[in-house]
């Protein structure tokens, strides 16, 4: 009875012998070298700019990240700056807002931030300055200043210290 192979046996290649990596390296330089261009790298393509390209851009190529990245101007807020720029504004008048506060502000220097609080810091609000020089100018020149008939109490901003439990 013949023995029945699922696989007939490995024969030698009759067109591709195997060669040492050197003499395959000799040779495909050589071929390159005398079609004009380079050793072909990965497209396989020879001197032609060479390789694959991607058809299609996945979302998350452009930014870097998963999705489509966080857009202009969000995920910005006050603690996104350094305390030496921030100005600690009190005395802000009831209804006053931040654009009017902005406004207001603007008079010492650009601000980068304005934002007036409510709940529990009613009455108050921080402005966020480019630069330190900025920031101090601000409380010396807009400190007694008038905003909606409410006198506004300029200072430096101080971080709040977290209450211990005890």
């Amino acid at each position: 009875k013949p023995s029945r192979l699922k696989h007939p046996s490995p024969g030698p290649a009759p067109s591709m012998p195997w060669l040492p990596d050197d003499v395959w390296e000799a040779q495909r330089a050589e071929r390159a070298a005398s079609k004009g261009g380079s050793d072909g790298g990965k497209g396989g393509k020879g001197g032609k700019g060479g390789g694959w390209t991607q058809v299609w851009k996945p979302m998350f190529v452009e930014k870097g990240g998963w999705g489509k990245g966080w857009g202009k101007g969000k995920g910005k807020s006050l603690t996104s700056f350094a305390p030496d720029v921030k100005v600690w504004i009190g005395g802000v008048a009831e209804g006053a807002t931040w654009k009017e506060l902005q406004d207001h502000m603007n008079q010492a220097g650009k601000t980068k931030w304005c934002e007036v609080f409510d709940k529990k810091g009613a009455g108050t609000g921080a402005v966020a300055y480019e630069t330190a020089e900025e920031a101090s100018n601000a409380i010396a020149t807009l400190n007694g200043s008038v905003l909606k008939g409410g006198t506004l109490e300029c200072d430096v901003w101080v971080k709040k210290e977290p209450a211990e439990a005890s």
